[in-house]
């Protein structure tokens, strides 16, 4: 099995679980008796996790070895997922997604750092973009997998509504043992084996921290800050909007598992074309035009008066969502070498969970206050900046 084959593999079950949970993880403390404030408020915790987690965890991730770490963020996330299940309260919920930004953390870097690792040992430096690009359609492929299973369990399922949005659940749980298992023998042939220490922890983060914030990578972070409230917006929002135009929560659910479906498969379309594109036009420029149609996508959210209008907006950032990722992270890659590299990927990651949780919060509070649309028209002025700074981003020297 070549190593790109083993890596999409890999990412084809990380993602498969998070593809059944798209649907159900909002409207499920929805339909428990959670307002959506409340749920931004419960949302809040991955973040806090997330910003005390991240860089460690990268920094961990480049001391000890991508593969210990990754299958360490799969038995975490099974945790998660567990309290999730159980939760009945705010405080519950914030506790399962506080696991959960664990399992973020932990999850941001070791992976994507073994590929490219990897590549680049094999003196295949340039085709890490390409690589990159096809892990999107593999990514968005498997969330839509998730969502039209966990659409089809929605449908048929013979319990009560709160019963059937904690379902998949329990389908999650199983796929990530199997990714742990899987991870822990396709990873094992490149990935490290040193045994953790605390000073070589101690230098990569150290050696980590000043590179990720250093001046090469600063507009680039700053630029995935916005990116994290303009997704928020996204997340958050289309769930509530498609409730406005549906019988109930069950209901939404269920139409949501088939319309993230087809979002995740346009995705996957999405990153092809892109992959095709890095023949003529390179991540500098493809990154912040996503950035802007992503943007546009959550206007067409905001303005629209029913449900084709709404979805329409919704499938036009899911066109370019993990395309517009992968670019990103091409750039940081390109900044960066191996020995930092797990820490500069969980300082993106902790730019965008972070900003996403807090986004989530206030984004939340100006729903309540407002209106979902006026959320969703802020998220859209939030990934416009986001292109803006990573145009002034690229036009700096890469090292």
């Amino acid at each position: 099995m070549t190593l790109r084959t083993r890596f999409l593999l890999l990412l084809a079950l990380r993602w498969l679980a998070t593809g059944l949970l798209l649907p159900v993880s909002l409207l499920l403390p929805l339909e428990r008796g959670l307002t959506v404030a409340e749920v931004g408020l419960a949302m809040a915790a991955q973040g806090v996790v997330v910003l005390l987690c991240e860089v460690p965890s990268g920094a961990l991730t480049d001391a000890w070895g991508r593969r210990p770490v990754f299958v360490a963020s799969g038995v975490v996330a099974i945790a998660g997922y567990c309290v999730a299940f159980t939760a009945q309260s705010v405080l519950a919920f914030a506790l399962a997604w506080a696991v959960l930004g664990l399992f973020r953390a932990l999850d941001s870097g070791p992976l994507e750092a073994w590929f490219v690792d990897a590549e680049h040992a094999r003196g295949a430096a340039d085709e890490v973009p390409r690589g990159l690009a096809a892990a999107g359609g593999v990514i968005s492929a498997s969330l839509a997998a998730g969502a039209l299973i966990c659409a089809g369990l929605l449908r048929v399922s013979p319990w009560s509504a709160e019963a059937t949005l904690a379902m998949p659940y329990l389908v999650a749980m199983g796929i990530v043992v199997v990714q742990i298992v899987c991870a822990w023998r396709l990873m094992d042939s490149v990935a490290r084996s040193a045994r953790p220490s605390g000073a070589a922890w101690r230098a990569s983060l150290v050696s980590g921290v000043r590179v990720a914030f250093g001046r090469h990578l600063r507009l680039l972070s700053a630029s995935m800050v916005l990116v994290g409230l303009g997704v928020a917006a996204l997340e958050l929002f289309m769930p509530v909007r498609l409730t406005e135009f549906s019988a109930g929560a069950s209901s939404a659910a269920s139409r949501l598992g088939v319309v993230s479906s087809a979002a995740w498969g346009l995705a996957a379309l999405g990153a092809a074309i892109t992959t095709r594109l890095l023949n003529s036009v390179g991540p500098a420029v493809l990154t912040p035009t996503l950035f802007v149609v992503e943007g546009l996508g959550l206007v067409a959210m905001a303005a629209a008066t029913g449900v084709g209008i709404l979805v329409a907006g919704y499938w036009l950032c899911y066109l370019v969502h993990t395309s517009s990722g992968a670019m990103y992270n091409s750039l940081v890659h390109r900044r960066v070498d191996d020995a930092q590299r797990g820490t500069a990927l969980s300082v993106a990651s902790m730019a965008f969970l972070g900003a996403g949780a807090a986004g989530g919060v206030g984004l939340g509070a100006l729903g309540e206050a407002t209106s979902a649309s006026w959320a969703l028209a802020t998220g859209a002025c939030f990934m416009i900046a986001a292109a803006v700074l990573v145009v002034a981003a690229v036009r700096r020297p890469q090292r």
